[in-house]
């Protein structure tokens, strides 16, 4: 299995990601989750990579939010109205016993990480590999969080290969 190649970090990275789709009451993990992921358990070149162009897991939750919200809202939803009628019934959370499956994207992000890591003949699939996954995915909701956020998948990418050279060096 894919997770059998999976380093320590890459590991807490998608233990992380699964937190975080819990959290947000997320009926699968998506690739949104994993870059939160990516930043939540902050180990690894990609969350290196990630924090040196100022992404930041706070801004990312925040522009998560932010597109649920609009996305509500283009149906004529509107989340901080459900909040506030909702008052402290308002749970979003999963619990901890309901186990929360990948979403086709996500799944389709982890075969691209594995196919980089392959590629570049990684013995583990690393956070840079799925972050690189992440980063193929260009419709993603992910790289429109990071676009949000100023960053360009581009401009990732470079920064990833920087650093993951620096650390071969």
């Amino acid at each position: 299995m894919i997770f059998n190649r999976f380093a320590r970090e890459t590991r807490r990275c998608v233990v992380a990601a699964v937190e975080e789709a819990r959290m947000l009451g997320h009926d699968s993990i998506g690739d949104e989750d994993l870059l939160l992921g990516i930043l939540r358990a902050d180990e690894g070149v990609a969350a290196e990579a990630l924090s040196s162009l100022g992404v930041t897991l706070e801004g990312a939750q925040e522009e998560s939010e932010g597109m649920l919200s609009e996305a509500l809202s283009s149906v004529g939803v509107s989340l901080e109205e459900v909040r506030r009628e909702a008052g402290d019934a308002f749970e979003v959370s999963i619990p901890d016993e309901r186990r929360i499956p990948f979403s086709p994207r996500a799944k389709k992000v982890l075969e691209r990480a594995l196919r980089e890591a392959v590629r570049v003949r990684d013995n583990h699939l690393g956070t840079d590999n799925v972050l690189l996954g992440i980063l193929r995915n260009e419709d993603g909701t992910a790289v429109r969080m990071l676009a949000r956020l100023g960053v360009s998948p581009e401009m990732l990418e470079e920064r990833l290969y920087e650093l993951r050279g620096r650390a071969a060096s």
